[in-house]
């Protein structure tokens, strides 16, 4: 089986603009995801980024950098990471995205040697206990494929997976084995994606462990003990207020859910009205029978 950790990368951002070139203690953000994603077990690294003008930059880097890369939708995410997939051969698609320059390569390893293609989905967020800026989704291209077909709404298809593990529709519908975060790395109150100016600050305060001479690879655990030994460089990040991604898909979820009931709901007034009228003497209104061709 060819595996390929697929980067979904863009420049578009609102609240840090063309955060996927932004430097990061000598490198740009990408670059560090992209070596990182090297040093795991994966056959290859593929960046899968938009046909955007804006995202002409993400070409040139990855060009520079050898990597392999794929241009596709900007919103429909999905097929964007699918056609990259089948653009590569790709038979297993290790789902990455570009705003987790500290993603952990141990991660991806073991999440690999866990899989087999009997699963839909291996992860380690079904559940949120990792830190936020590790997430890590393994499925087969072949798996991919089929919930193309059954995509049915905007937000699943920007988030690839969450079909599969968060959507209520499909609650035991697909085969998905959790890795449970170990002690000392279950840290869900932690955030290190690249979001805000924040967020960069932070990043980039970690990442200067490296040119200082420490002995570090910046392992999950380790970026955990910077933060805890020096909780006045977290305190910016944890001050700025955001959703996380599960709340947000929660928050649609629902929002459908009542919709539909709403809908529903007043289909059976409509019926109950019109059975009232028939019942009443009422002439049933009929609408034009339509016209003879």
């Amino acid at each position: 089986m060819r595996s390929a950790c697929i980067i979904q990368a863009r420049q578009g951002s609102s609240r840090l603009p063309n955060k996927a070139t932004i430097d990061i203690c000598g490198k740009p953000c990408l670059q560090r995801v992209i070596e990182r994603c090297r040093a795991s077990s994966v056959d290859d690294v593929i960046v899968a980024t938009t046909t955007n003008k804006a995202d002409d930059a993400i070409v040139e880097l990855c060009t520079s950098l050898n990597c392999h890369y794929y241009r596709g939708s900007e919103e429909n995410v999905l097929s964007r990471v699918l056609e990259a997939a089948k653009a590569y051969a790709v038979d297993v698609i290790v789902e990455i995205t570009a705003d987790c320059p500290l993603i952990d390569p141990n991660h991806i390893n073991h999440l690999l040697q866990a899989y087999d293609m009997s699963q839909d989905l291996i992860t380690n967020i079904k559940h949120r206990e990792f830190p936020r800026g590790y997430d890590i989704r393994i499925f087969s291209t072949g798996t991919l494929e089929r919930i193309n077909k059954e995509v049915d709404n905007p937000i699943d298809r920007q988030h690839v997976s969450t079909w599969m593990y968060l959507n209520p529709k499909n609650k035991g519908k697909f085969k998905i084995l959790h890795w449970t975060a170990p002690p000392g790395v279950n840290r869900p109150d932690v955030e290190v994606t690249l979001d805000t100016p924040e967020d960069l600050e932070l990043i980039r305060f970690i990442y200067g462990f490296e040119g200082q001479g420490y002995n570090l690879s910046l392992t999950c655990a380790e970026v955990i003990g910077i933060i805890d030994t020096y909780p006045e460089m977290y305190k910016k990040v944890a001050e700025v207020k955001r959703k996380d991604y599960f709340e947000e898909l929660q928050e649609y979820y629902d929002s459908v859910v009542k919709t539909t009931n709403e809908s529903k709901q007043t289909n059976n007034n409509e019926v109950q009205n019109e059975c009232s009228d028939n019942r009443s003497g009422q002439p049933r209104r009929r609408g034009r029978p339509p016209k003879q061709r």
